[in-house]
């Protein structure tokens, strides 16, 4: 009689145990389908946070430089007389740390120790291609801005370097509703043309599309997310083409 009861006991425990088992199995499935996805939609998140802060940055370092924005990289003196390139998210840290010398945000160790809005979370320091760096940061500038007024007024289109060095003027913008200004890109600049898209195909932003999709921060301040593909059937990057004045 106590053998029978033991037997039962141990029975039924057996049958917890392995439905216990199942249920933690399940779970575990479902956290290694879910887990990976919702972390990117976290870090997603925290990117678009990111790029909204990036807008009321690149707006107060126009109003204290004669409403222009800051140049893509140009090279500028410091303080002990020597020059320095300082590209538009340097510029935009300078903002937020004034009192750190610029050379410093050239290094890992000082982002190391800062948390800094210029990167990107989704980029990773291990890319395949274009992986985060400190001048890498992960958010990029609309390189075809200056590009695009040069071409509007039929001057002689400067060299790239000299492109990037273009403070351009918000006056020069007749459309700041549809010329975009900062994207998600592995490198500080971008284009977005027909020509980068169709490289999306084999590196898609190099894991930076969201379900395929980026968000855009226009010269007006408002953020879209549409994909690299619909930015070109838009021919966002055809604008501007207002000229200078």
């Amino acid at each position: 009689m106590i053998n029978t009861s033991r037997r039962g006991r141990s029975g039924f425990t057996l049958v917890e145990l392995l439905v216990v088992v199942v249920i933690i199995a399940a779970l575990a499935a479902l956290a290694f389908t879910m887990g990976p996805r919702m972390m990117t939609r976290a870090k997603a998140s925290e990117s678009m946070q990111n790029i909204r802060q990036i807008g009321p940055l690149l707006s107060t370092y126009a109003a204290d430089h004669g409403m222009k924005l800051p140049a893509a990289k140009a090279q500028v003196t410091q303080l002990d007389g020597t020059t320095t390139d300082l590209q538009w998210n340097e510029v935009c840290l300078a903002l937020l740390f004034p009192e750190t010398p610029p050379a410093d945000f050239k290094t890992k160790d000082w982002w190391k120790n800062n948390k800094a809005l210029l990167r990107n979370p989704l980029l990773k320091e291990t890319a395949a291609a274009g992986g985060w760096a400190p001048l890498n940061p992960g958010y990029a500038m609309n390189e075809m801005i200056a590009e695009n007024l040069a071409l509007a007024i039929g001057a002689v289109t400067p060299s790239h370097n000299d492109l990037l060095a273009i403070s351009v003027p918000f006056a020069a913008l007749a459309d700041p509703v549809r010329t975009a200004l900062i994207a998600p890109f592995n490198h500080f600049t971008y284009r977005y043309d027909a020509a980068e898209v169709s490289g999306f195909k084999t590196e898609p932003l190099h894991g930076l599309l969201v379900e395929e999709r980026v968000p855009v921060l226009f010269v007006d301040g408002h953020i879209e997310t549409m994909s690299p593909n619909e930015y070109v059937a838009r021919k966002l990057y055809l604008v501007p083409i207002a000229p200078l004045p």
